[in-house]
């Protein structure tokens, strides 16, 4: 058995934390990957890893040839890849799979994409689906609201969405609402348009800010925040929405602020995570320094 298959299994286990996690990632059965870790402590005359009820934690000697091994075994393996696709050297690097969801990825990745020559493909899900193709190595970077389960991953802060009450200008009060009180008893039995039935964020606003429970009509329910915000923009319903969604549509009049909750609604983090020990392969590395980056927002609509 080659060492080199030995120690991809014992980088997979290390990252994932499990051998079930390391099997998945690398493709093969969990008693090969339990064999090749056997065959290497063998070889190094020590333990690298302590089994428990939760998965395993690296003994000092697992630590030890983890530092020694990752950064070029990472290399050889990018350098196979690149073979393996046909690739050779002074052709162009392979794209970054980045993994978000759609709304973010239009608003927020897309025109940080404009002045370099990066390649980029795409796949949107949610945080959970999101972390699982992560550790699978289906996509190389994932830009989430919530950090990894595990460490297999990196995670980053880039920064934090602010929320905005927003309505059609037809369906806003003509005389600025002036309290939270005045505003509660505008919102009591107004339509309501919203990415999901659960409304977390925007229940904790009415419990929080406006000390009531949630009693608003919900009439529109649709899993796309570019969709509810359009659905705003008809007067369906009125929304709590991420200002990353509604800076257009704000700057162009569609929709208008009904009161300003910023302030009342806690930020929603924003992170970027890479599978343990490729965050420095330049490919990703570029995609995570753009995305971590304070930049302009893009242009509005005219």
């Amino acid at each position: 058995m080659p060492d080199a298959e030995r120690l991809r299994s014992f980088l997979a286990v290390y990252r994932a934390g499990s051998v079930t996690g390391a099997a998945a990632h690398r493709g093969v059965s969990q008693p090969a990957v339990s064999q090749h870790l056997a065959a290497l402590e063998a070889s190094v005359g020590a333990r690298l890893f302590t089994r428990g009820a939760g998965g395993v934690e690296p003994t000092q000697r697992g630590r030890e040839l983890y530092a020694a091994v990752a950064g070029p075994l990472d290399a050889l393996e990018e350098v196979l890849d690149e073979l393996a696709v046909g690739r050779g050297a002074g052709s162009p690097p392979a794209p970054v799979r980045v993994g978000s969801s759609p709304e973010y990825f239009a608003a927020q990745v897309l025109h940080r994409l404009t002045d370099v020559d990066l390649a980029v493909t795409a796949t949107f899900a949610p945080d959970p689906e999101l972390f699982t193709l992560l550790e699978r190595g289906e996509v190389d970077v994932a830009v989430t609201s919530t950090t990894p389960p595990r460490r297999t991953a990196r995670a980053s802060p880039v920064g934090a969405t602010r929320f905005v009450l927003v309505a059609a200008p037809g369906v806003a009060p003509v005389r600025p609402i002036g309290s939270l009180d005045e505003l509660a008893g505008w919102l009591t039995g107004r339509a309501w348009a919203s990415y999901s039935l659960e409304l977390p964020i925007t229940r904790r606003f009415w419990q929080t800010a406006l000390g009531r429970p949630f009693a608003a009509r919900l009439r529109l329910v649709a899993p796309d925040l570019r969709a509810v915000v359009h659905a705003v923009e008809l007067g369906l319903g009125v929304s709590l929405l991420p200002d990353y969604v509604c800076a257009r549509p704000l700057a162009a009049g569609r929709v208008v602020e009904l009161y300003p909750v910023g302030d009342l609604v806690p930020e929603e983090p924003r992170f970027v995570s890479t599978r343990a020990g490729e965050e420095a392969r330049p490919q990703v590395r570029a995609l995570v320094d753009l995305l971590a980056a304070p930049g302009p927002p893009p242009a509005p609509a005219a």
